[in-house]
């Protein structure tokens, strides 16, 4: 007994082989496992439920916001975009109904509507029907600085809120009421062809199809031949109908961009992607238009002093009864010119008195006696008075200090007469109001063929007949002209800075112009040509370089090269030299725009009956 109390009165118990087996088998049962197991595999898939559960609703909700989100900026530019159409419908209103008006009084009823609209934003209230969305126009600023002229620069700010989701946007919009044409470096209503090399910095516009090929098409002793160059570069946008519009000479055929396969994508040459990528698609519906015996009308309008006049100087146009079929718009025009001139050879154009110049001839005073000289000395005193009047005239056409008419072909030849100049454009005072105009009832020929010194013409110029320019003459002139016109050899560059702006019923044609020299010995027309008809230009023999851009109603083809090219002797082709130059210097056939267009001639350039509006990006502003 002692034993056991010994034995059991340690800390551990010693047990025997059947109580350690038994210790054994309990441990190593499996009875309540499973309820374990189970609580553990509740407990995991709970937490993931909750977790699927919490991402689910984090999504859905991320996903509303972003829903919310992408709504609210919709609302904010269908807002602006309210506004737009409220300012174009307004403007186009004010533009049909004020044709009658001039176009400074015209201007300042749009600039006043602008400036106005700042304290209407509240007019253009909330119109969403999503639940939850609003949207208002929180400001219409007209950036004064930014505007001159017929350009105004209006800025639109709105917001949106879509369930709690704010959004701001801002638009700047350029608003003009010039024709579109002034907008681009090159364009046509019809197609745009560009064959070769020529270099364009600018916006180049196409009404019906943008073509590019590398072979560049030119005549030679009368053959038709061609030379392998490099695509056409386009330094700016490319304004189409759309992208398929956009087309390039794969070889055998005019092709679209295959923006669809990779492969055949990445063979295009690097130009025509460049101008592919840089293209905008812009509707013909939206191109600002001009029709040149209508602005003709006008600036005779202007000339008489009232812009109220046009629809009597319309009548005596057209005739009473309207266009006559096959009557050419100098046939009209000359009548027109012939109804100024009274009998008793003076002028005036409605209501407004004008002088009418002419030439003075020999001949004039061959009538002239005096019985106390003798014939010798009558003969030097006929031309002594010859001179005199020759001298007046001169006099007369570089100090214009109102509209006048000249009465047959005007003849500049820089000896005889060298300078047509209106006093308040040199001074910088021309209005609209007092715009002055010269009318040449006839030809307008200006041949600079001897003398060191330009030819000067500082004046807005109506021809009712041809233009005619050659050799070294300095512009800052809007002219318009009914009848063709012909630039060859010439050299035309701007008086004080400014340029020349042509627009031509006819077709322009623009030939030998520094043929066969050198791009760096170039001197550059400083000059907008726009034509009713259809263009073809080659910068191949001649180097053809314009300050300003080239317009065509019709279809505008340019054919060009790189490099340098001289004619050999005894054979009917060109010899071509380096054919691979990249740079755009290299070019034969240069056109670099000239924005000053619009702030130099604005009294001269046409009106129109639609306004031109180019939005600007969008800003997301917080």
């Amino acid at each position: 007994m002692s034993s056991r109390r010994r034995a059991g009165s340690g800390s551990r118990v010693a047990r025997g082989p059947r109580e350690l087996r038994k210790l054994r088998e309990r441990f190593a049962s499996q009875h309540g496992s499973a309820l374990v197991l189970v609580m553990f595999i509740v407990l995991l898939l709970t937490i993931l439920g909750v977790g699927v559960l919490s991402a689910t609703l984090s999504g859905a909700q991320r996903t509303e916001t972003r829903e919310n989100d992408v709504q609210s900026l919709h609302l904010a530019q269908k807002k602006i975009d309210e506004v737009i159409a409220y300012i174009t419908a307004d403007l186009n209103r004010r533009l049909e109904s004020g044709s009658d008006i001039p176009q400074e009084e015209l201007d300042g009823q749009i600039h006043t509507f602008l400036a106005g609209l700042q304290n209407k934003t509240a007019d253009f209230a909330s119109n969403t029907s999503l639940q939850g969305g609003a949207n208002e126009i929180t400001g219409i600023t007209l950036d004064d600085s930014a505007s001159t002229g017929s350009q105004y620069v209006v800025v639109i700010r709105a917001n949106a809120n879509v369930n709690g989701v704010s959004r701001t946007l801002e638009q700047r919009v350029e608003i003009t009421t010039f024709p579109d044409f002034l907008n681009y470096s090159l364009g046509s209503e019809g197609n745009v062809i560009l064959n070769g090399a020529p270099y364009t910095q600018g916006n180049v516009y196409a009404g019906n199809q943008l073509k590019l090929s590398p072979i560049a098409q030119y005549k030679h002793a009368g053959a038709d031949l061609t030379e392998s160059s490099l695509y056409p570069l386009i330094d700016g946008e490319a304004h189409v109908q759309s992208l398929d519009s956009l087309r390039y000479w794969s070889g055998a055929d005019y092709s679209t961009v295959p923006i669809n396969d990779e492969d055949q994508y990445n063979r295009v040459d690097e130009r025509v992607k460049k101008t592919y990528e840089n293209s905008l698609v812009k509707k013909k519906n939206t191109f600002v238009q001009i029709d040149v015996e209508d602005s003709f009308l006008d600036k005779v309008a202007e000339a008489s002093g009232s812009s109220g006049n046009k629809a009597a100087l319309a009548s005596t146009y057209y005739g009473a009864e309207g266009p006559k079929s096959g009557e050419s718009a100098i046939s009209r025009g000359s009548r027109l010119a012939q109804s100024f001139i009274r009998e008793d050879g003076s002028g005036a154009i409605g209501s407004q008195t004008v002088p009418v110049l002419r030439m003075p001839e020999r001949a004039d005073f061959n009538g002239y006696t005096d019985d106390s000289l003798t014939e010798e000395e009558l003969a030097v005193k006929r031309e002594q008075l010859y001179n005199e009047a020759v001298q007046a005239f001169k006099s007369q056409l570089a100090h214009l200090n109102s509209s006048a008419i000249y009465n047959g072909d005007l003849n500049l030849d820089g000896v005889t007469l060298n300078e047509i100049t209106d006093t308040a454009k040199a001074g910088g005072s021309q209005t609209e109001a007092t715009s002055h105009w010269l009318i040449v009832n006839g030809n307008l020929n200006i041949d600079n063929y001897s003398s060191a010194a330009p030819i000067t013409v500082q004046a807005n110029l109506l021809v009712v007949g041809n233009l005619n320019i050659k050799g070294d003459v300095r512009f800052d002139s809007t002219l318009y002209t009914l009848g063709s016109t012909n630039i060859v050899n010439a050299s035309i560059t701007g008086k004080d800075n400014k340029e020349l702006v042509v627009i031509s019923k006819g077709a322009v044609l623009v030939n030998r112009v520094d043929e066969f020299k050198d791009q760096d010995k170039v001197t550059e027309l400083r000059a907008f040509f726009y034509t009713d008809s259809t263009a073809e230009l080659y910068g191949v023999g001649s180097v053809f370089s314009i300050d300003g851009g080239f317009f065509a109603k019709g279809d505008l083809t340019i054919n060009a090269v790189v490099g340098k090219v001289s004619a050999v002797p005894g054979q009917y082709a060109f010899s071509f030299e380096n054919q691979d130059q990249t740079e755009p210097a290299a070019s034969r056939f240069q056109v670099r725009y000239n924005e000053q267009v619009f702030e130099d001639q604005k009294v001269g350039l046409p009106r129109v009956k639609m306004i031109s509006i180019h939005a600007g990006p969008v800003e997301l502003k917080p």
